[in-house]
């Protein structure tokens, strides 16, 4: 899977570096875009240990508020399998909806690497092999919460048409998760993972949406 993350990444840059470039203003524009890839956490007890990586989607609106930064709203779900030994501890899941910025270099070329940041509103959650919602044994409280949580990103854009844009990243997530009160027997540290992922971003214009209907 990562093997598939990297080739289609590598596709992006290759083919930017021959493909001529499309010189519209995307400036005032909003776009609407899809990821895919996979995602591994790195961090929390026994979390980090027990986690193999799985797939991650996430839908993305984008507001292109300068030639070099653009805005984001996104909403998606990525999940690990745990290799726990135990079918009430099966699957660690996390379902993100954040804000954040992105900032472009190379202005006007076919492929511009960014930087990007952001936080918002995790829900994380340990399933058991039926999908329900594990527990914790001591205090039998279910392990899901929505938590705070911030991320950075660094990535690629391709344009490949007037409003059809090809992305790449690597993404590091933080989720402020800690609490050993309620979860006293584990899973109960902040958690963080790490995301590869490939996507595909539709810009359309709002200005002219807007100015259609006023006067001159």
């Amino acid at each position: 899977m990562s093997r598939n993350f990297v080739g289609g990444l590598l596709l992006i840059l290759l083919a930017g570096s021959f493909t001529p470039s499309w010189a519209t203003d995307l400036v005032g524009a909003g776009g609407i875009g899809a990821r895919g890839g996979s995602l591994l956490f790195v961090q929390d007890t026994p979390t980090k240990e027990q986690a193999s990586p799985r797939l991650v989607g996430d839908l993305v609106f984008s507001y292109v508020w300068t030639d070099h930064v653009t805005f984001d709203v996104t909403a998606g779900y990525g999940w690990d399998r745990l290799r726990s030994d135990n079918q009430e501890f099966y699957v660690i899941t996390s379902t993100p909806v954040t804000f954040g910025a992105r900032y472009f270099l190379r202005d006007g070329k076919v492929w511009r690497p960014y930087a990007g940041f952001g936080g918002g509103l995790y829900v994380w959650s340990v399933l058991t092999q039926d999908l329900g919602a594990a527990k914790d044994p001591v205090t039998f409280e279910r392990l899901r919460r929505g938590r705070p949580g911030f991320y950075g990103m660094v990535g690629t854009e391709r344009r490949m048409s007037k409003h059809i844009s090809m992305t790449g990243d690597l993404g590091y997530h933080y989720i402020m998760a800690k609490d050993l009160v309620r979860f006293p027997s584990g899973y109960n540290r902040d958690k963080a993972y790490m995301q590869g992922r490939v996507g595909v971003t539709f810009y359309f214009s709002l200005s002219e949406k807007i100015d259609s209907g006023l006067p001159e």
